[in-house]
């Protein structure tokens, strides 16, 4: 009878062992998770052109290259400025003079004048003056159209609001996922930022109708900036429960 009662009492001490182990190897495993990948997209107008201009002018002296293409810039930026567009928002770069060589036969070495060459970039918060721009700076020395970019003047903003749409785009597929298994969705463990990209119009196009001209209705209609393409994603990772 005492061997029994200890054979008995050995066999409940084991299961007791064994049952405490068994619920401290579970309390040592990881929460289950839902991993998913958030996205959002967008269209917007854009609100902000950015217009670079060239003036090039070539003269026999490096001080008559300098005066000519000085003299060149500032009537530029006085007809842009006559537009309404405030002076700070009108800037000068990239001045350089390099030397003209001959090209004939056998004078390739001899230096026949100076090309003076300089930048105006404009920052145009009405888009509907960038015809109107060229034109005037054209017209009044500018003798190049380099660069054209329509931008959106809160891009940092844009940015923000997009991720939040990313984010509840996760949050929105995970909360699926756990109801179709029958969990409860628990808060998010990690999000991580996996993409942002703003798309502008290709100023390819602008510049196209710059240097040919436009058979649209208008200046305004030919450099129309169009819309702005943003998108957004994230991962994130979710506990269940």
């Amino acid at each position: 009878m005492r061997k029994t009662i200890a054979i008995l009492s050995a066999i409940l001490a084991f299961a007791a062992a064994a049952g405490a182990g068994a619920q401290a190897a579970q309390a040592g495993q990881p929460a289950p998770y839902v991993r998913v990948t958030g996205e959002a997209t967008a269209t917007v107008d854009a609100d902000l052109a950015i217009l670079s201009l060239g003036i090039v002018q070539q003269a026999k002296t490096t001080l008559a290259a300098r005066e000519a293409v000085t003299a060149a810039a500032d009537k530029a930026i006085a007809a842009v400025a006559a537009l309404g567009v405030d002076r700070k928002d009108i800037r000068t770069s990239g001045f350089s003079i390099t030397p003209v060589y001959d090209e004939r036969p056998g004078k390739q070495n001899q230096i026949v004048g100076y090309r003076a060459d300089c930048s105006i970039t404009l920052r145009l918060e009405d888009t509907g003056l960038v015809a109107e721009a060229i034109d005037a700076a054209t017209g009044a020395g500018a003798n190049e159209v380099r660069n054209l970019d329509y931008r959106k003047k809160n891009e940092d903003e844009l940015r923000v609001e997009t991720l939040k749409r990313a984010v509840a785009n996760a949050a929105a597929k995970a909360a699926a996922i756990a109801a179709t298994l029958g969990r409860t969705l628990g808060p998010a463990v990690s999000v991580e930022e996996q993409g942002y990209s703003l798309r502008a119009p290709d100023s390819r196009l602008f510049l196209a109708k710059a240097a040919m001209g436009s058979a649209a209705a208008s200046p305004r209609e030919a450099f129309s900036p169009g819309s702005i393409e943003v998108s957004a994603s994230v991962v994130a990772v979710f506990e269940l429960r």
